[in-house]
């Protein structure tokens, strides 16, 4: 009898588990190179999100991220003319929340934690149509052409909630490097505290920034570890470095920031 109770009791654990493994959420993540990944969403960490697709996992880097939509649709052209370029969380019931998905926690449904000028709010991926980052490459563009970068060019999403993103580019000493921005940011909670590319629309430096005689919230570079310059709203610049080239946002605080720069890089 003991061992009957035993066994069944293993047989249940047994059960709970697999079925906790297997309890992830599904979602699509479109890639901005247009790529759509289908599968269990399962984390978000240093190395981006996790997803289990035919029982494999892999694992998707931040800046490839275009959308996550959790009802398997598209974005039509009407929803792509209300996304402004800054990083939206949009709600089943039509709600549009301004914010960037910071952390995933849970299973089914999952907890996910949004930064939002107002502080950390969590939402239920149950209530969460969608999840709009940036516009992928063959996405339906409000003139009715696809949006398309420049040709050999590679996209970056630079967050305003961090100091330095990485590339992946190496670049030489010399070599001539061409920018092509769009988006705005948020510095602070005043939802009129905002900056463009070139920096502050309101002409406001930060004293304790990378550049602190460049404009708040300007677009900024650095070759590895060496010193930042500027970039802003030009459309080309020399590399002053061999290494890894880094994008930025010039400011001294960062947590209260919202919004992204979506960037794309070519090198001649």
């Amino acid at each position: 009898m003991l061992k009957r109770t035993v066994l069944g009791a293993l047989c249940v654990a047994a059960l709970l588990v697999t079925g906790t493994a297997q309890a992830q959420e599904n979602a699509t993540l479109v890639l901005k190179s247009g790529e759509r990944v289908t599968g269990q969403l399962v984390d978000l960490g240093g190395v981006g999100y996790t997803v289990r697709v035919n029982g494999q996992e892999r694992q998707i880097s931040q800046n490839d991220v275009a959308v996550i939509d959790f009802t398997g649709g598209t974005m039509s052209e009407a929803d792509w003319a209300k996304f402004k370029g800054t990083s939206q969380i949009v709600l089943k019931s039509g709600q549009t929340i301004e914010g960037q998905l910071y952390d995933i926690g849970g299973t089914a449904p999952l907890k996910l934690t949004v930064k939002t000028s107002s502080g950390d709010r969590e939402l239920s991926s149950s209530e969460v149509a969608r999840i709009v980052i940036a516009k992928p490459e063959n996405a339906v563009a409000t003139s009715g052409t696809a949006a398309q970068p420049p040709a050999g060019g590679t996209a970056i999403t630079v967050s305003a909630q961090q100091p330095w993103t990485p590339t992946g580019i190496t670049v030489r000493k010399g070599q001539t490097l061409t920018f092509n921005t769009t988006g705005e940011i948020q510095l602070s909670p005043d939802a009129n505290d905002k900056a463009s590319s070139a920096g502050s629309t309101s002409g406001r430096y930060a004293q304790r920034s990378a550049m602190p005689r460049a404009l708040a919230g300007a677009l900024i570079g650095k070759i590895g570890n060496g010193q930042p310059f500027g970039i802003g709203n030009q459309t080309s610049i020399v590399a002053p470095a061999n290494g890894q080239l880094f994008l930025g946002v010039n400011d001294d605080s960062f947590a209260d920031n919202q919004g992204s720069f979506q960037v794309t890089i070519s090198k001649q």
